[in-house]
């Protein structure tokens, strides 16, 4: 995947685009906090939409927002406005940008309005989505294919968000700056509310809303749970937290069924629904013992503060991708067959929510409850074999986050749903990719997921892609034959631009029938979309770039199968021979 290459300069300057949810922005933080260690002194500026601008107070690591107006120019696309009219109102925008002549631009808006942006916005170097001079998407290093590989292969990814966003800015975690400032009024203000009301140390926060309603818990079910907690915890206080009308309906009615459960139990609750500014909020979740949330920004700000979550994954979300990125922090979710659905599901019968019961998940909290905020090695061992027996009943399962080997978080499964085939599967592609990006093992434990019963049928189906990938290779050849020495001259044959068009649709017939090969195939069309060489007389480059995907191609097949025929045959510690995984390309 190709990146542009910086000049020998130092990085002053960094552009963020991210037109994206508030808890993105979140989660894409951590990358902005090593990237101001990393380059001392850089200021990083941020494009955002409006709406979720004023929800930044405490990371004053951004040196400066550009607030973009996210419905009215979502409602000017799709009513079919010319997109000249539209770039056109984005031109204000765009000018500042330019005028700060960027050293680095990240854009991370996996849109076509984010391919725009990439390539309009000035920059000395350039990582994310672009946009080629022809009008199609390229994607400036691997992890950012990666990203849009994973929205079709969702159940086959383990990497959080958090840490994707930070190798897409090509920097570590930094463990010792968490980068956050929360004003010493903020924390006086909370402190106070908190003494008024009579609530002790203990506070569990809870975040009832998410941004749709497939991703709520209904009310009835919060309020027994807060029920059961506060029975066993006789000096916790539970803040019920939100903003906008709809979160005020809810805790209303939470508030309501409380108080039909006994009228000494709301003296301990106190709805705090729009009564706290960001700063505030991060001083709350800062005070509080845990947090239990639905998936939503809340649920990423108690993250970044390494405040303790369980949290409550429905719908259309999946765990390992979007889960709150800390150690020690709980997901519980759905086994349904159907879970998680699609982004664009309109699903009736919302069953996932169905199956958690506030007793068990009472049960979980409590437990998490009883180790510290942050775990250490040893905390974890035992917050793990604790919450192992502790497993939600019905079609439910917990994950915890973990650091893994290479210092990523990762959500492992604590019951069934790490012995599904996904779960093979993921460990699968985490050995691939760590080693295809980055040029090393991307797991130090042995499988420990049994291989799935359908493993035979897939190395069959990789086996068919590893074919059609070397015949495609053999027609690049003969490409280069018919342009002849140097290219240009001669003339490349209808007959073999119909097999590479057949040879691409087997490809994609392939990921669909056989979703294991999925993540390979996507990434293949992301790299071969993302050929940025438009110039009919830069031909013979073009071949040379277009054989290259296929031979990434053909060699990741390799690999997927070298690791699926005997996953047990290596500790994963060692990194194969790349010479005998490609022994067969043709040397052209």
């Amino acid at each position: 995947m190709m990146t542009p290459v910086s000049p020998d300069k130092p990085v002053r300057t960094v552009l963020v685009v991210a037109l994206t949810r508030m808890g993105d922005i979140y989660e894409l933080y951590p990358m902005v906090v090593s990237l101001t260690e990393k380059y001392p002194g850089c200021r990083v500026f941020l494009v955002a939409y409006r709406e979720f601008c004023h929800a930044l107070g405490p990371l004053v690591r951004f040196s400066g927002i550009f607030p973009v107006d996210g419905p009215n120019l979502r409602s000017r696309i799709r009513s079919g406005e010319s997109p000249m009219s539209v770039y056109r109102s984005l031109e204000t925008l765009i000018r500042g940008l330019n005028e700060l002549d960027g050293d680095l631009l990240i854009n991370l808006t996996p849109n076509r309005i984010g391919a725009v942006l990439g390539y309009v916005i000035r920059a000395r170097e350039k990582k994310g989505l672009h946009m080629t001079p022809d009008g199609f998407r390229a994607h400036y290093g691997s992890w950012i294919a990666y990203l849009s590989t994973l929205v079709r292969n969702r159940l086959y990814n383990s990497l959080n968000l958090s840490d994707l966003f930070l190798k897409i800015g090509g920097v570590e975690r930094d463990e010792i700056h968490s980068g956050l400032f929360i004003p010493q009024r903020a924390k006086d203000a909370v402190r106070q509310r908190l003494d008024e009301a009579g609530a002790g140390k203990r506070i569990l926060a809870i975040a009832t809303g998410a941004s749709a309603d497939l991703k709520r818990w209904p009310p009835e079910e919060f309020a027994e749970l807060i029920r059961i907690l506060l029975e066993w915890e006789k000096d916790v206080h539970a803040i019920l937290l939100g903003s906008g009308p709809e979160d005020t309906l809810r805790n209303a009615r939470i508030s309501a069924v409380l108080s039909k459960m006994g009228p000494g139990l709301l003296r301990r609750v106190h709805d705090w629904t729009g009564k706290t500014n960001v700063d505030e909020l991060f001083a709350l979740l800062e005070l509080s013992e845990i947090l239990v949330s639905n998936d939503t920004g809340t649920m990423h700000a108690a993250a970044l503060l390494r405040t303790p979550v369980v949290c409550l994954s429905f719908a259309n979300l999946f765990y390992p991708e979007t889960g709150p990125a800390s150690p020690g922090n709980v997901v519980v979710y759905s086994l349904a067959p159907c879970s998680p659905c699609a982004t664009d599901s309109r699903c009736t019968d919302p069953v996932c929510r169905k199956d958690l019961e506030p007793a068990s998940l009472a049960r979980i909290i409590h437990c998490r409850m009883a180790f510290p905020k942050v775990p250490d090695k040893n905390d974890m061992r035992r917050l793990l074999h604790r919450l192992s027996g502790l497993l939600a009943v019905g079609r439910s399962d917990l994950a915890v986050a973990t650091i893994d080997a290479w210092g990523d978080i990762r959500f492992r499964s604590l019951g069934p749903g790490e012995r599904t085939p996904e779960a093979f599967y993921r460990r699968v592609y985490e050995w691939i990719w760590r080693e295809e990006f980055e040029g090393r093992n991307g797991n130090r434990e042995p499988f420990d997921v049994p291989v799935p019963e359908d493993a035979g049928n897939v190395l069959e189906c990789a086996e068919k892609i590893e074919s059609f990938a070397m015949e495609a290779l053999r027609g690049i050849s003969d490409v280069r034959l018919c342009l002849g020495k140097g290219g240009g001259a001669g003339r490349v044959s209808e007959e073999i631009l119909v097999r590479f068009e057949q040879i691409d649709t087997f490809f994609e017939e392939a990921a669909w029938s056989c979703p294991p090969v999925g993540p390979l195939v996507v990434f293949f069309q992301m790299e071969k979309e993302s050929i940025d060489i438009w110039d009919p007389f830069e031909m013979e480059q073009l071949v040379g770039r277009t054989e290259e995907t296929y031979t990434n191609l053909l060699r990741r097949v390799r690999l997927f199968m070298t690791v699926v025929r005997d996953p047990g045959s290596r500790s994963l510690n060692e990194t194969p021979d790349r010479s005998t995984l490609v022994l067969a390309v043709p040397v052209l």
